[in-house]
């Protein structure tokens, strides 16, 4: 017996209209995502970048520092681009803006503009603190090196001084701050120095890099917040 196709049609759309129903009333049954507190949803919280994905942000995003005549020199500094905020900048390298106002010594964050240059810390390793890192001049050290080696006596001769005059303003240090020498290695050339002040705790690590001992002159090779 052949079936009418006007019954067909009929039976088509009443059986779409069965399915669509039931499958609206069993998702509207459901619990949602947002309600249960289901992990695999979208919360809209970002995740923060560990310490070691901060610092290869910082190593590919900043240059060394123009040296100008100095012995030791920032070796990731960033030029601050038209319209840029601290905090802007702090988001880009996935750092608080504020610690990058206190490693540059910045007390007025507004006076910031287009082509100001900033030195970005970046976390060490070894001790899980943000560091300001420092590249030596080869070229000064070895002018260095000629001028001061008959000398008897010279301020580049003791770290504390050289900290006192070199690691300004990093991470807030001033000259009027407590320094003190921690550790002096004279064999290996390298030497530890604390400043202290109201703000923060910090240490300058130094190294000689020509002669080591007491007639080798002394290059700030990081400054480090400790607190």
């Amino acid at each position: 017996m052949r079936v009418p196709p006007a019954l067909v049609l009929v039976t088509v759309l009443l059986l779409g209209f069965l399915f669509s129903s039931t499958v609206y009333f069993y998702s509207k049954s459901r619990p949602s995502a947002k309600n249960t507190g289901d992990k695999t949803a979208f919360s809209g919280d970002l995740p923060q970048l560990t310490a070691s994905e901060t610092s290869k942000k910082v190593d590919e995003l900043t240059k060394p520092a123009d040296p100008k005549g100095r012995l030791s020199y920032p070796a990731n500094v960033y030029t601050v681009e038209t319209k840029e905020t601290l905090f802007g900048i702090g988001s880009k390298f996935g750092i608080d803006w504020k610690l990058i106002k206190l490693a540059n010594g910045i007390t007025n964050e507004n006076l910031i503009q287009t082509g100001y240059t900033l030195v970005v810390p970046r976390v060490e390793t070894t001790t899980d603190m943000y560091r300001v890192n420092f590249k030596i001049d080869e070229d000064k050290a070895s002018e260095l090196n000629r001028e001061l080696r008959d000398k008897g006596s010279d301020s580049l001769f003791n770290p504390v001084d050289v900290a006192k005059k070199d690691a300004v303003p990093y991470f807030g240090i001033t000259a009027e701050d407590e320094f003190t020498l921690l550790e002096q290695d004279e064999s290996r050339g390298t030497a530890l120095v604390q400043a202290k002040n109201s703000n923060a705790s910090t240490v300058v690590g130094l190294y000689q890099p020509k002669e080591k001992g007491k007639k080798g002159f002394w290059a700030v090779l990081y400054v480090e917040l400790r607190n």
